[in-house]
């Protein structure tokens, strides 16, 4: 049924105002629903198929409230799904869509809330009271006492939908980086959302964006509130949703990062970001099922292990590697597993078990992304499923949050120069170059030249485009579109770089893509090192404390030392990925077949003469074997649309 089918008609509406069916569900992982402003009902089908595409996020419960009964609204049509994959409170009493306040709100949750005993405590002593030991409940509690401001309260990974029934309006959030996804689509006379797009498909069907398509292309994800589908959106990190019945729709940002260093101000001490470590850590162990660790033999996964053992926590830790790799990561991590005593697991695969791993992860991608760094996140997830683990640590987003990559300080000559040149003279010469350039378009813009430093191909890009003119007009839309987790505009280049990185590199392409490959197992995925008072904390160090004389994650490094070693934390990075370019030569006939197939794709057909001239290389190099990567990638996504 389409989209416009199923909104004209009001017959064998499973909503009335006589009755409402619900069944609970609970904390975890998956929401959709639906509601509407032009009077009409709800069929219980529509959302139903919705969750049955969410099926993979939570297999324990499937929870859904639809109805205009005074159990849920007198006087919206509103349905509210949910999926649970049971984390904490076991119990059907912690099910969703939960309600509360005398069924006055309602709520649909994917995430956890960090700091849920210490806020239920609070509200505790405010004269509240808990029938579940959920964190479900302490957000319906917190939206009772602080409104809209009970998002700012919150420390943890979540997206929701709140119906509250006496302001007659429903407010969504999402957690300030960005952990958990929310996508939404407008309609005549109605909203949806879902925590995926696929599960959109019943009104976007499968119809693409061309702007986005091209983002994929020029980054090799789709950044800022745009998704791949035509009419879907995104809400941003840090961002509320408030929609009425009346058709009213209000996006508003509630969290930036405001307190950033100078180098005359006077950093927080290196044991108080320590001690703000442990405490991230010892929060997200809070767990009723088995947590395990991803260990990839780099600083960050191994301080996230060490830190969470030493506060006695019996850990499963997962590592990888590939067949084609120069130096394998396999043996560092080892090494942190014997010092910790965590129970240790590897695997190393073969170029043809990663072609198969890739097209699988690439069939449970919301959205398209080109990170070969999708094979190892799947692998280690259906590895910790297969061992009855439920929960998965990461070191993601210890770079972003610490200053972490080579492309802050110049992995080349070139590169240093590029950041060692003072910002008002980058931008001049960028403004003397015609604005479709690339290299014009990175002097002017920080944001572009992260963008194009993270990977991805402008010449893909440019192509698709078909002239300047339309080129010039998609840079202009994509800049003004990015959104920005830093405050204070006048600030280091450092933090202009992190800052780009932790408003759209990480939560568009590597938290959406961890999110997927875990879910794609049904396990939960949780980052310590993004805990937002880490991140608050990182940023009010002045900028050589994390990047100096071309040295990257300084101040990490040294907390880290104590627990790692300073041989281990000095390594040389190899990066958490596959070898894309031995795996394009190994497998060169299939990728330059399914390259040239993505001519068949909606707006495609502009960049022929370039994907012919890519598929045309005897031996492609670094960023042709990339530019190939990103073509099979979209295909492969596209194609199991179908």
């Amino acid at each position: 049924m389409q989209a416009n089918d199923w909104l004209a008609s009001t017959n064998d509406c499973i909503a009335s105002r006589e009755h409402i069916d619900l069944f609970y569900c609970g904390t975890m992982c998956g929401i959709a629903g639906i509601i509407r402003f032009d009077g009409s009902c709800i069929e219980q089908d529509v959302l139903q198929r919705m969750l049955d595409s969410l099926a993979h996020r939570g297999k324990d419960y499937c929870g859904v409230a639809v109805g205009a009964d005074s159990k849920l609204s007198r006087t919206a049509n509103i349905a509210l799904g949910h999926r649970r994959l049971s984390i904490i409170d076991l119990s059907d009493e912690a099910a969703q869509p939960m309600s509360y306040a005398g069924g006055r709100l309602w709520i649909c949750f994917n995430g956890e809330i960090y700091n849920y005993r210490e806020l239920r405590e609070d509200l505790k002593a405010k004269g509240y009271s808990f029938r579940t030991d959920s964190d479900t409940e302490v957000i319906l509690a917190a939206y009772q006492e602080w409104g809209d401001e009970c998002v700012g309260r919150l420390n943890g990974m979540f997206a929701f939908a709140l119906w509250d029934e006496e302001r007659g309006r429903l407010f969504c959030a999402r957690d300030q980086i960005g952990i958990k996804p929310f996508y939404y689509f407008i309609g005549p006379g109605y909203l949806a959302f879902a925590s995926e797009s696929k599960a959109l498909r019943q009104f976007h069907g499968n119809q693409l964006n061309s702007n986005a398509l091209a983002a994929y292309l020029l980054g090799m994800y789709v950044p800022a509130a745009w998704s791949i589908f035509a009419g879907v959106s995104k809400l941003l990190p840090a961002h509320v949703l408030v929609v009425k019945p009346s058709g009213t729709v209000d996006v508003r940002r509630y969290w930036q990062i405001r307190n950033v260093a100078v180098e005359v101000e006077s950093p927080p001490t290196k044991e108080s970001l320590e001690n703000t470590l442990k405490q991230a850590v010892d929060r997200q162990l809070r767990s009723d099922v088995p947590v395990g660790a991803l260990l990839s033999g780099g600083v960050d996964s191994g301080m996230i292990v060490a830190l969470a053992t030493v506060q006695g926590a019996p850990l499963s830790t997962y590592s990888i590697g590939f067949e084609g790799q120069a130096e394998s990561e396999l043996p560092a991590a080892a090494n942190v597993a014997k010092t910790y005593g965590t129970r240790h697991h590897e695997e190393k695969i073969s170029a043809s078990e990663s072609m198969g791993y890739l097209d699988a992860c690439l069939s449970h991608l919301t959205e398209p992304i080109a990170d070969p760094a999708i094979v190892p996140s799947y692998v280690l997830a259906k590895m910790a499923a297969a061992d009855g683990v439920k929960v998965l640590l990461s070191g993601t987003g210890g770079d972003e949050v610490f200053g972490g990559y080579d492309r802050y300080v110049g992995a080349n000559l070139r590169r240093r120069l590029f950041t060692s040149t003072p910002e008002w003279m980058r931008e001049g010469v960028g403004a003397m170059l015609p604005s479709s350039s690339k290299l014009g378009a990175r002097l002017r813009n920080t944001c572009f030249d992260m963008l194009f430093t993270t990977g991805g191909s402008f010449d893909l890009c440019a192509a698709v485009q078909g002239d300047k003119k339309r080129l010039d007009g998609f840079l202009d839309e994509l800049s003004e579109s990015l959104p920005a987790a830093v405050k204070p505009t006048r600030i280091p280049l450092l933090y202009k770089q992190m800052g780009f990185d932790l408003s759209v590199y990480l939560p568009d392409e590597i938290l959406l893509l961890f999110d997927q490959m875990t879910m794609a197992h049904t396990i939960e995925g949780r980052v310590p090192l993004l805990d937002v008072e880490v991140v608050e904390a990182a940023f009010r160090f002045p900028p050589k404390s994390h990047v100096e004389n071309h040295q990257t994650k300084k101040l990490f490094r040294e907390i880290a030392a104590n627990y790692l070693g300073e041989s281990h934390v000095w390594r040389k990075k190899q990066g958490f990925a596959g070898p894309v370019p031995w795996w394009v030569n190994e497998n060169l006939h299939s990728f330059r077949r399914i390259a040239m197939s993505t001519l068949d794709i909606p707006y495609m057909a502009p960049a022929e003469q370039q994907i012919r001239k890519l598929c045309q290389k005897p031996e492609p190099n670094g960023q042709e074997a990339h530019a190939l990567f990103i073509l099979y990638c979209l295909q492969r996504w596209y194609g199991q649309l179908q």
